[in-house]
């Protein structure tokens, strides 16, 4: 009995042993399987993460870009309508000299103004004087300016001889095709934004690098100005071939080191590029769960293994909620849109959406409902067409994304976007990606940079820039004014005599004459100096003028400047009445109204001068 006994304990054992050794090894091999996949998942979220930040510096520098552009389409417009209105080239240049003073408010030291080549000549809005033969059309701003063919170039940069700096030309050909202009500004800012960049986390390179394989600007200022086109080492021009495949994400090897390169196209001619080595990159999350592994394998038994495994994944899956927290906070809602069954895979859903989207499928018939819901009175319409989800798949053909900005039911800024994601065998989108995100404190941004471009620093009213385009904005509208240019008589009296500070004082006096006398719809802007402008809406008449005339000559009776005494304020007033219907230029309605200012200036006191009266005058003398 005893041997009995002993054999079937002992094959008794021999099968627990073998039970617990097949548990141990699955337990091993799931928990293999499992760290691989957290492994796998955790470098697909770092790899994740510095896309999108590479993705945001491509932004910032687009950003920056932008503001030379602006600068340049914007004095292009005027100069052309300026050639068209047959102004001469000293007239165009003291206009280049005022716009490179109001842009110089937003781009700071980072610009050297605005010049370029006008009706054959060259000209400089910062007084630079070209050496004898200079030759503007052999000058790269000139050509490529050229071959843009009216759109805007970015001229390969280069490096400025007398600051050591690198600089880049942004140029446009004006439309008679001769003319161009053109700004450059100084690239020292997207050197600090790779600097900085390259600070917060193991990165070895953080550079902006064009198609020519010039670097613009690297963490490491010794790499600006070099081209690895030319002159680099083999991983540098394997890097310029990876660039060209247009993949957001390389892994490249330098001298048998794994690199891995995350790049973003600007421009079709920029690229931001951030490299990694391999090991500083995804080191700290191999160690972690190789290292977490031993530990489980080592410390729990098989038969322990499953509540190891629950308790893990129950952690993953907090990690992972946090991760999409991380997300909402960016996103109002976003959702999977299946366009073929037309129902909707949420992941998060704003509360005014939850109850309408309750059900999880929708048809194309409650898209007003759901606009209705959503946004504002004044933004539903075009809302209600962007969101016509028949038309999304023929939209999103030949882009990634697609976005609409509206007001929502709180009058806040919201982007709603439609982002292309899976295709099938034939091209065809079958489901898109819905967002929506709050962009109100961006618009926000953005209107106070505008208000501080348009607006005069000193008297808080509107200067050139922010005036003429609100009298364009008239000009469309068709609406019929009258149009004041008026300065201080012996206002250099006063600065010379009491200083600039009781000039200003002076200034900001008539800027509240103005404010005080015309109405919130008219445009009240500061020229410069002592000299302002009006357009005074739907006045067009003598006798509503002059009354105009008269109330701003009671306003500006009673000022008084403290701590003057041999110097009254009175004003020369020029005035001219404006027809948008007409062809005449704003540029010729200017030189009416300045014309007739003049003539006011040789009376004494208050004096307003018409230029319908004086042209009347000269007629007859003309006549007699």
């Amino acid at each position: 009995m005893d041997k009995k006994y002993q054999k079937a304990n002992n094959a008794s054992f021999i099968k627990d042993y073998i039970a617990l050794f097949t548990i141990a090894l699955i337990a091993m091999v799931v928990t293999g399987a499992v760290f691989v996949r957290l492994y796998t998942v955790s470098r697909q979220s770092i790899v994740n993460m510095w896309s999108s930040k590479t993705t945001i510096m491509a932004s910032e520098v687009e950003q920056y870009l932008n503001v030379p552009k602006d600068a340049v389409l914007f004095a292009s417009k005027g100069v052309e309508d300026m050639i068209n209105a047959g102004a001469t080239n000293e007239e165009i240049h003291q206009y280049l000299i005022n716009q490179s003073l109001t842009y110089s408010n937003v781009i700071d030291s980072n610009s050297t103004g605005i010049y370029g080549y006008v009706n054959g000549e060259y000209l400089d809005s910062s007084g630079w004087t070209p050496p004898e033969g200079f030759d503007s059309l052999e000058r790269p701003w000139y050509q490529d300016a050229v071959k843009a063919n009216g759109e805007i170039a970015f001229v390969q940069p280069y490096i400025n001889v007398q600051t050591d700096t690198l600089m880049m030309s942004v140029s446009k050909l004006l439309e008679d095709k001769k003319s161009v202009l053109s700004m450059d500004i100084y690239l020292d800012t997207l050197q600090k934004l790779c600097k900085g960049i390259s600070k917060e986390g193991d990165m070895d390179v953080a550079m902006v690098i064009d198609s020519e394989g010039l670097v613009v600007a690297h963490n490491n200022k010794m790499e600006v100005g070099k081209n690895y086109l030319e002159n680099g080492n083999a991983f540098q021009k394997s890097l310029l071939n990876g660039i060209q495949t247009g993949d957001d994400v390389l892994f490249l090897f330098d001298g048998g080191t794994p690199k891995t390169v995350f790049v973003k196209r600007l421009n079709n001619e920029w690229d931001i590029v951030f490299i990694f080595t391999d090991r500083l990159l995804f080191g700290s999350v191999m160690l972690v769960y190789v290292n977490s592994g031993v530990v489980l394998i080592a410390v729990f038994s098989a038969l322990m293994y499953s509540l190891k495994l629950f308790r893990k994944r129950h952690s993953e899956s907090k990690r992972l909620q946090s991760e999409l927290a991380a997300v909402a906070d960016i996103y109002l809602s976003l959702s999977i849109l299946d366009l073929k069954e037309l129902k909707l895979n949420r992941m998060w859903v704003s509360e005014r959406l939850t109850e309408i989207l309750s059900t999880g499928n929708f048809s194309l018939t409650r898209v007003d409902e759901i606009v209705k819901a959503i946004a504002a009175e004044p933004s539903r319409n075009m809302l209600e067409q962007f969101m016509d989800f028949s038309t999304v798949a023929e939209r999103l053909k030949n882009t990634k994304s697609i976005s609409h900005d509206f007001l929502d039911i709180d009058n806040h800024w919201t982007r709603m976007h439609f982002i292309a994601g899976y295709r099938d065998e034939d091209g065809v989108l079958q489901k898109v990606i819905w967002a929506t995100e709050s962009i109100d404190e961006d618009k926000r941004r953005q209107e106070e940079l505008r208000e501080k471009a348009e607006n005069d620093a000193l008297t808080r009213i509107l200067n050139r820039r922010g005036g003429e385009s609100r009298i364009f904005e008239e000009f469309e509208n068709g609406t019929k004014g009258m149009f004041l240019i008026l300065d201080a008589d012996h206002f250099k009296h006063v600065n010379d005599t009491y200083g600039h500070d009781v000039g200003d004082q002076v200034i900001i006096s008539i800027a509240n004459c103005l404010t005080e006398t015309f109405r919130d719809s008219d445009v009240v802007f500061r020229l410069g100096g002592d000299e302002f402008a009006v357009y005074v809406s739907g006045v067009d008449s003598m006798g509503i003028a002059q009354i105009v005339a008269g109330r701003l000559f009671d306003n500006v009776e009673k000022v008084s400047i403290p701590g003057v005494t041999d110097w009254k304020l009175c004003i020369s007033v020029g005035a001219t009445f404006c027809d948008p219907e007409k062809d005449s230029a704003l540029d010729e309605y200017f030189k009416q109204a300045d014309s007739a200012m003049y003539d006011s200036k040789q009376v004494e006191g208050n004096k307003i001068t018409f230029y319908s009266d004086k042209e009347n005058n000269e007629n007859e003398k003309k006549s007699t």
